[in-house]
């Protein structure tokens, strides 16, 4: 039980903290960034099983 109590402040404080990163021009840009590159992974792997998803059906 105390460890989630953990878990849930660490969590607490860390949107917090990335709220207030997101306020400056730095951080608007870090998380720009970031969201450009978790779009890109998510696209690859996305490409990659509809790839392999075609290969198993023999299309």
């Amino acid at each position: 039980m105390k460890k989630l109590l953990f878990l849930a402040i660490g969590v607490v404080v860390g949107v917090l903290a990335a709220r207030k990163l997101e306020e400056t021009e730095k951080g608007k840009r870090f998380f720009d960034t970031v969201d450009s590159r978790a779009r890109e992974f998510s696209d690859a792997v996305k490409d990659g099983y509809q790839a392999r998803d075609r290969e198993l059906r023999g299309e």
